[in-house]
């Protein structure tokens, strides 16, 4: 289902009235397959003059000179889901091919991308492939990994998260392909995990929040109005907040109250200080025996603890 664009309208004007800095992410299904409507939110959000931010989240698949032209234009940064090399690419989302093809066409055109990875037990295997593979493409600044969420087409499949000691091995061969990587490199990829666990281990870190949807203050916006607490949860009617017309503040506040990432936690060098994760992957894996976020964070925890943090 396409949006029509008085309800994305509605929705920038509703996150516009306060006055306070936003983030508009385009996602779906699959944003590219509506070019015109990526371009007439940017121009919205762009001539309101309002302080925001802008992104759409692809494939990679439809990427076209015309439509990267318009996100440089407008300022509308392009994150592409790649999930392995091409093989895995293939066997998990299918047309690798068009998928490459997509961030070589970002590359020669200079657009910088950032890439996300869903972790589960079809990739983990490959993640030092991957850091690798994207190496090739000079205008990549980061990765980031998602663990699989158990919902829809990938509980339907069977999928899985990987196991602890496969995360662990596959994670350490991450940052050593990174390290070598980036050695070459004027501009490193960043890894996101890895950033937020050297930022927990600072002297002067503040534990926060994971999202803006634990506080409350993230909305998604399905096609026909309804709104949910954040794009995870979209199509899901046991998380549905109203619609735009009638939004139920207080259910979106405490939609994810208490929702924290926990394991054995006391041994972990992260206790206390722990990034968190997703709430509603949380929630979505709950009975999982163990979180995967739980093994990435600490294999890179182990990682980085003799380094000097400031």
């Amino acid at each position: 289902m396409s949006m029509p664009f008085d309800v994305a309208e509605a929705a920038l004007r509703l996150a516009g009235a306060s006055g306070l800095p936003f983030h508009v992410q385009m996602a779906g299904g699959e944003p590219t397959l509506e070019p015109g409507t990526i371009e007439a939110i940017a121009k919205t959000v762009r001539r309101s003059g309002w302080p925001a931010t802008m992104a759409i989240q692809t494939n990679g698949t439809l990427l076209s000179e015309k439509l990267i032209a318009i996100c440089r234009q407008y300022g509308v940064d392009i994150n592409v889901s790649i999930d392995g090399p091409p093989s895995i690419q293939e066997k998990l989302r299918g047309n690798a091919k068009a998928a490459f093809c997509g961030l070589d066409l970002l590359s020669r055109l200079k657009m910088t991308t950032r890439v996300t990875a869903v972790l589960s037990s079809g990739n983990v295997g490959c993640l030092g492939e991957l850091v690798l593979c994207l190496a090739a493409f000079p205008n990549i600044r980061g990765i980031a990994l998602d663990p699989l969420v158990k919902k829809g087409k990938a509980a339907e499949d069977g999928c899985s998260e990987p196991e602890p000691a496969a995360i662990t091995a596959n994670v350490r061969d991450m940052l050593g392909a990174l390290d070598m990587v980036n050695r070459m490199r004027a501009i490193p990829i960043r890894l996101r995990e890895y950033d937020a666990v050297r930022r927990a281990l600072r002297n002067d870190y503040v534990k926060g929040v994971y999202c803006h949807a634990c506080l409350g203050e993230s909305l998604a916006v399905h096609p026909d109005g309804t709104v949910y607490p954040c794009g995870q949860t979209v199509g899901d009617r046991t998380k549905t907040a109203g619609n735009l017309d009638n939004i139920d503040w207080a259910l979106l506040r405490d939609m994810y109250a208490g929702v924290e990432l926990r394991d054995n936690c006391g041994e972990c060098g992260l206790n206390g200080r722990c990034p968190g994760d997703c709430p509603s992957r949380l929630q979505y894996n709950a009975g999982a025996s163990t979180d995967a976020m739980c093994a990435v964070y600490r294999t890179i925890a182990d990682r980085v603890s003799g380094m000097e943090i400031s």
